[in-house]
């Protein structure tokens, strides 16, 4: 049930204490140690007030925070990332994620710079449950959304904290696009991927001088977007049927 859930800007309506909280209580059950920042780098990044500057979405109910999506905007390649969504245990499947997602399209939809955007969804047939981290039940949240997966190789940069590695045997999604960023036959451009793949791996863990020459992985993955025009999509509620190609070399 979503009566009496208010939606708050997490960088305006919320302070250190309550970010912590929802650090805590909502994000910490929800990701591995791999694909979650630390609470130090959120909160730096939600400090920051440039227009280009991530943002956060927090679910009250009442004044407990029950559910949160954080958005990170790469202006360069005009695409906006979904970083993370994520509701309380114990209260989800009652809508609370969807009010969240409602309230971010509405956002992104008035921000022309944005046209496009993603969202990384683990590949349910890879990744196992653990504890209240549910891959198939999170596609299935992404899927109701419209969700499409770039039948591409992906995978998730390292993020900026000491032991962290890359995360492998995600998805790669489409949950919005401009015309100019989707072909009428259903395939995005390949060049705003690669230009948003150069902008979030920078701006992570990798550092800025991603790829390096001796970073193998790194510069096969964008080498196969630059090597075409655009990259088909598919439906993300259909994955058991995707075959992600394999990078050469």
């Amino acid at each position: 049930m979503t009566n009496g859930i208010a939606v708050r800007d997490i960088r305006t309506e919320a302070g250190a204490g309550v970010i912590e909280e929802i650090y805590r209580e909502i994000l910490h059950p929800s990701f591995g140690p791999d694909e979650l920042d630390s609470l130090d780098t959120i909160v730096g990044a939600l400090a920051d007030s440039g227009s280009d500057a991530p943002w956060g979405l927090c679910a009250f109910d009442y004044e407990t925070p029950v559910g949160c999506l954080l958005g990170y905007p790469y202006p360069h390649s005009g695409a906006l990332l979904i970083g993370y969504v994520s509701v309380k245990p114990g209260l989800r499947g009652g809508g609370i994620g969807h009010v969240l997602m409602d309230a971010a399209e509405r956002r992104w939809h008035a921000d022309p710079n944005t046209t496009l955007v993603l969202a990384e969804v683990e590949d349910p047939r890879r990744h196992p449950v653990v504890g209240d981290i549910d891959p198939k039940r999170r596609a299935a949240f992404y899927a109701r959304r419209g969700a499409q997966v770039v039948v591409g190789p992906y995978f998730q940069p390292r993020l900026d904290a000491e032991g962290k590695k890359r995360v492998h045997d995600l998805f790669l999604t489409v949950l919005s696009g401009s015309r100019d960023a989707i072909t009428p036959e259903n395939s995005v451009c390949a060049e705003q991927l690669a230009d948003f793949l150069i902008e979030y791996f920078r701006d992570s863990g990798e550092g800025s001088d991603f790829p390096r020459v001796d970073d193998e992985e790194g510069n096969r993955l964008l080498a196969w977007y630059r090597d075409r025009e655009t990259v088909a999509l598919h439906p993300l509620a259909d994955y058991a049927r995707i075959e992600i190609p394999r990078m050469s070399g």
